[in-house]
């Protein structure tokens, strides 16, 4: 037992170097494991729970590799350590949600799933809530740390290393040789933030490269406080809506309407005030709108209207197609099972 723990850190070394070295065929290794987890539900005893696990596992393993991958190609990551480290914990736990309320109703029933729910919203929302008052985000990305673009690494290691090769008092990032144009959010350089001719890359500063003075907003100040209250807003709904959820029901409308209004008052006032966010921050935007549909497959409105019409387009595609009944039948059995526990209002 001892030789095997003081082998370890040898194998955790000869790992790294396997992952960094071939980040291609630990993709196809996550995406195997991640299938696994849909292969297993019905096929055991407690499958939901051991699908949910190794589905967890296979997000976790991802998040894991690309760090591993971020320190061998030295791809530049946040400088605040402490932001970097509260996202990690937030995208941990976003991960691993859901097997955490299936556990908690498998050991303590419904009462024991409703207490840890409420939990981890808490926690969800005091780390959100972190980030943008004390680390001044204005918008968090769901989940904070998203997936490393291992196809596109080797560009972002050029565009890193040329970034590097100036001389710090010439570094593009160093907001005190740039500012940023109030009206259209453009990134300007500044007469004395010019680095000498021969080491000019001539490209445009990349706005989501340049950290803007936290103390001074990037924004007009009642736009940056209509932003601010668009993001409280958006961050509070998980609460919110477990509040109206233990007042009138899971499956009420009232508590579906409250999240639904919640939803698209925070996104109208981020409409309204569009012009003064990144092109980051606008992706992530469209990413909330896109989500506006899940809305069509979540509890009252998926049992009144989707869930016939869903069940009639399967059958017909079972029927119509040759072979199409071995998936057509099991999803049909699949999809009241995840509908009950993926779709949620606090889960996004």
């Amino acid at each position: 037992m001892s030789n095997i723990v003081a082998k370890l850190p040898d194998l955790y070394e000869s790992y790294k170097l396997w992952v960094s070295s071939n980040p291609s065929t630990v993709g196809d290794v996550e995406t195997t494991v991640k299938w696994l987890s849909y292969f297993l539900v019905g096929r055991v005893n407690s499958s939901t729970i051991v699908s949910e696990l190794i589905y967890t596992l296979s997000n976790l393993l991802v998040l894991f590799n690309d760090r591993i991958i971020e320190k061998s190609k030295s791809v530049c990551i946040s400088s605040d350590r402490s932001k970097y480290r509260l996202k990690i914990l937030l995208t941990t736990l976003e991960y691993s949600e859901v097997f955490i309320e299936l556990s908690a109703k498998k050991l303590w029933g419904e009462r024991g799933r409703w207490i840890f729910i409420t939990i981890v919203q808490i926690a969800k929302c005091i780390g959100r809530f972190v980030l943008k008052f004390y680390h001044h985000e204005l918008i968090t990305q769901n989940p904070p740390i998203v997936a490393l673009d291992r196809k596109n690494i080797d560009k972002i290691i050029a565009e890193t290393s040329s970034d590097e090769s100036m001389p710090e008092m010439f570094d593009a990032a160093n907001s005190t040789f740039t500012f940023k144009l109030k009206r259209s959010g453009r990134v300007v350089r500044k007469v004395e933030g010019s680095p000498p001719v021969y080491l000019r890359s001539w490209k445009p500063l990349d706005p989501d490269k340049i950290d803007v003075p936290t103390s001074v907003p990037s924004v007009p100040i009642v736009k940056y406080k209509s932003l601010n209250s668009a993001e409280t807003l958006y961050i509070l709904k998980p609460i919110i809506h477990l509040t109206s959820a233990g007042i009138f029901g899971i499956n009420s409308w009232k508590s579906y309407s409250v999240a639904l209004f919640i939803d698209l008052a925070s996104l109208n006032m981020y409409k309204k005030n569009i012009r003064s966010l990144s092109p980051k921050q606008r992706l992530e935007l469209s990413r909330r709108t896109i989500q506006l549909l899940l809305y069509v497959i979540r509890s009252p409105f998926y049992e009144k209207f989707t869930q016939h019409k869903l069940n009639a387009l399967i059958n017909a595609i079972a029927c119509t197609i040759p072979f199409s009944s071995t998936v057509c039948q099991p999803l049909l059995e699949y999809i009241p099972q995840w509908q009950k526990t993926y779709f949620y209002m606090w889960s996004t």
